[in-house]
């Protein structure tokens, strides 16, 4: 076998079994993955419940630097010593891919690990994982403050409210915020205004534009908080989730990705009850996150240079709709590593993908070929000038590599030749 691939996990689970690694195979991939000393699988993905502390108080830091990066760093050692053996054959090619905490691991690998793979696909990383995930809990944290829970069909609204208004920005009516910068929509202007819930006509309410504007704008930066989401973000799925009862009464049910984080690697109390935490243990638990693990789960150093000396060639996409690490953090540590090297493009790119969700989903074309560009640009030195993105209606565009900008260029908008990338000085 001349090919390795290495499949990330996801969420708070370092690997997900056999669930990817049977594609990888079906592909004429070697597969390897490590499950970090955890239970792998989507289920284990959703909580570090099982694993996080020792006792209330207590870390369990060697798990957690487990699942951080020490499995990591064995896994491609490791992995390539096997196939060797049992094959008497090293691998030609080598490749690492994952999604959201498997794009971090990816940036992982190329941060701390350089030599361990020829190509990485890092996609929706969770870089600055201790900082957006506590600070993904900002909306619930003004639920809380001002008593108001709105239904999920009005925080949709509001939702369907600035794409209808920001929409047509990049020159297409897509149901896609295209140009999401250019977007000063405010929820604030919608109050009073009607809209149908279930069909029942009601007016936006001042509270539940206070939330919706919270989820857009995060706690703001500073030293403790962080990004908030793109306007055509879903938000009801993992930000702002309610629940409600058949007398219309909604409570706070935030997802536990994020309420767990802050229960037990900054409570550390598994009995923490986070609808009576004030705003300043909010933020203290914030500066808290960025201080204790920082060093850990960041993976934001941006010296790519071991990397490009052991000729490495990495891709990441993000979903400019991602409902769950804002897009603006991985955009934001792509323009660290143009500064800090201004020739990078030349062995990472970075793309976004309007109106794509977390992963995959939303309205917006996916780039289903970024493996393939990848593979193209290790075996063959091809570098991707543009990722290919198709969506379930048939729409075709290209993704721009960053920081140049998809433009509308006119004729048919479902056709990727009506769409071209510009400098970002003189796009929209």
């Amino acid at each position: 076998m001349s090919k390795l691939q290495a499949l990330a996990g996801g969420g708070y689970s370092t690997g997900f079994g056999s669930y990817y690694m049977t594609q990888a195979v079906a592909s004429g991939y070697v597969a390897i993955e490590t499950d970090g000393g955890h239970t792998p699988g989507p289920e284990a993905s959703l909580s570090p419940r099982d694993w996080a502390l020792t006792s209330p108080g207590n870390v369990n830091l060697y798990l957690l630097q487990d699942y951080a990066s020490r499995s990591l760093g064995e896994l491609s050692p490791i992995g390539k010593a096997i196939t060797e053996s049992y094959y008497n054959i090293k691998p030609k090619f080598s490749c690492f891919t994952g999604c959201s905490e498997g794009g971090r691991q990816g940036l992982l690998m190329a941060q701390r690990y350089p030599d361990s793979f020829d190509g990485i696909l890092a996609l929706a990383p969770a870089v600055y994982l201790q900082r957006f995930i506590p600070a993904g809990y900002w909306a619930s944290q003004v639920m809380n403050d001002l008593g108001v829970f709105p239904p999920p069909c009005e925080i949709e609204a509001f939702t369907q409210a600035a794409i209808d208004t920001c929409d047509k920005l990049d020159g297409v009516e897509d149901g896609i915020i295209g140009v999401p910068h250019l977007c000063n929509f405010s929820a604030h202007s919608m109050v009073g205004q009607s809209f149908s819930c279930n069909g029942i006509e009601r007016r936006f309410t001042a509270g539940a534009a206070s939330v919706v504007q919270a989820a857009w704008t995060g706690p703001g930066l500073g030293k403790t908080g962080w990004f908030g989401l793109e306007k055509d973000t879903p938000l009801t799925s993992f930000y702002v989730k309610t629940g409600c009862s058949p007398n219309g009464t909604c409570a706070v049910t935030s997802h536990e990705i994020i309420s767990d984080w802050i229960v037990h690697f900054l409570a550390k109390d598994p009995n923490s009850d986070l609808t009576t935490m004030s705003d300043k243990e909010y933020f203290a638990y914030l500066q808290l996150s960025n201080i204790e693990y920082s060093s850990m789960l960041s993976t934001a150093n941006t010296d790519l240079s071991r990397f490009r000396t052991a000729g490495g060639k990495m891709i990441t996409w993000h979903g400019l709709a991602d409902d769950i690490v804002p897009p603006k953090g991985p955009t934001t540590y792509y323009q660290q590593v143009l500064e800090t090297d201004p020739h990078a493009a030349e062995y990472y790119r970075f793309y976004e993908a309007p109106g794509v969700r977390h992963c995959f989903g939303g309205p917006g074309p996916v780039p289903y070929n970024a493996s393939d560009a990848l593979v193209a640009w290790v075996e063959k030195g091809t570098a991707p000038e543009t990722l290919n993105a198709t969506g379930s209606n048939g729409v075709s565009r290209p993704l721009c590599p960053y920081p140049s900008r998809q433009i509308y260029a006119g004729a048919d908008a479902s056709e990727s030749s009506s769409f071209r990338c510009v400098p970002e000085s003189v796009a929209l």
